[in-house]
């Protein structure tokens, strides 16, 4: 992995996503006298699917309270007081983004004790992948407990999947959540499949597969080969500002993915970085996102011994950029697009010169200045988003 790390991750995300709904979940304390449970979304009754998504299965033992039932993140949760010793209650949640009931049953040992439920929610991927912008929706609990069922109705704001939760603050309280970009970058996506395939097309002298032994030369060549094909498709910087939300109790920022960057071939800093991050990634190029204020870019190390690489993404796709030297790697080629080879060195020189100006800010505890290692993501249990089925087939 990349040697340059300003903090780690939580040994799973689940970490959090419990300060999470600690710092911003609901606004009573306790359930109710009158009902004897609440309902618990957070944060502030929104929903944020992403957050849940990109959760893989951990391999340590399960350090479950023994006052907490159901196998969910707990971003959506039901906290209820037992009426007796050794109560039975059954929990159904619906909503129209799911797809299927969520449920969980279980008993509650300790009469006056309090208890949460959290039910591990079916999400429906294709409702999800139709959702452009934030929408109102209502969610059912029921609980049953006795032979009576009890039932609150909750409206929440669903978020899209493209809407990346990056940082909660509550008061004097935080949560950095900026390690939930690498959900993002999928090697798996058909894009990066295409975009192999294309590579290999213009560039049969080169490897371009993860299990080759390569030396410098031919990975940076590898790596030109990927942003080419991307620069060729005519994908070009989308000069927009990706922030949906700034505070004061959440931020958050559009992220588009790879299936959208193709079909649209438009993409701001942080789409680009991450679609070239997911390919160098299936190539076995160690590969991070290098978040600097409003500004991200892509870091890469082709070898163990190699200073990693900076690149300005925003420069994929510029036209009329002054001739460049031809770089050293370019030896390794038979053949390559001179304007997209232009490209690639000015944002290899524009990238390290940002990164150089930026230095110092990674030494601050700041959510604008990141290194987000994808292999340490992974390691952690951050899993890419699986792409949703893309428009008219393609």
């Amino acid at each position: 992995m990349l040697s340059v790390q300003t903090r780690r991750p939580p040994r799973r995300l689940s970490a959090i996503l419990v300060c999470v709904v600690l710092f911003v979940g609901a606004t009573a304390a306790a359930p109710t006298a009158e009902r004897g449970w609440r309902v618990e979304i957070s944060p502030g009754d929104a929903i944020y699917p992403v957050l849940d998504l990109s959760q893989g299965q951990s391999d340590e033992p399960s350090r479950t309270p023994s006052t907490q039932f159901g196998g969910g993140a707990g971003l959506v949760a039901v906290e209820v007081r037992a009426r007796r010793a050794d109560e039975p209650v059954a929990l159904t949640v619906e909503a129209p983004f799911l797809a299927g009931p969520a449920q969980v049953e279980a008993v509650l040992p300790r009469r006056g004790e309090t208890y949460r439920l959290q039910p591990l929610l079916r999400w429906d991927r294709q409702a999800l992948a139709s959702l452009l912008a934030p929408t109102r929706a209502s969610m059912t609990f029921r609980l049953q407990r006795d032979d009576a069922v009890e039932v609150i109705e909750r409206p929440v704001r669903v978020h899209p999947l493209g809407e990346a939760l990056y940082y909660v603050r509550d008061g004097a309280d935080h949560v950095d959540l900026g390690w939930i970009f690498a959900a993002y970058a999928n090697p798996a996506s058909p894009v990066v499949d295409e975009i192999l395939a294309q590579a290999r097309r213009n560039h049969p002298e080169l490897p371009l597969t993860r299990d080759a032994r390569r030396d410098t030369a031919t990975a940076m060549a590898e790596a030109f080969a990927i942003w080419e094909v991307i620069h060729d498709h005519g994908v070009r910087y989308a000069d927009e500002d990706p922030g949906l939300s700034r505070g004061p109790a959440v931020w958050s920022q559009r992220v588009r993915l790879h299936e959208q960057v193709w079909d649209e071939k438009r993409a701001n800093c942080i789409d680009s970085s991450l679609l070239l991050a997911a390919a160098f990634v299936r190539l076995g190029i160690d590969s991070a996102l290098v978040l600097v204020p409003r500004h991200a870019m892509l870091a890469f190390r082709v070898s163990a011994s190699q200073t990693p690489q900076v690149l300005e993404t925003t420069l994929l796709g510029s036209r009329l950029l002054s001739p460049r030297p031809v770089p050293a790697f370019a030896g390794a080629m038979d053949d390559y697009d001179r304007d997209a080879m232009d490209t690639f060195a000015a944002a290899l020189a524009a990238g390290q010169a940002r990164y150089a100006r930026e230095a110092k800010g990674f030494r601050a505890r700041s959510p604008d200045y990141q290194w987000i290692d994808l292999a340490t993501a992974r390691a952690y249990g951050i899993i890419p988003l699986a792409a949703p089925a893309r428009a008219n087939g393609r």
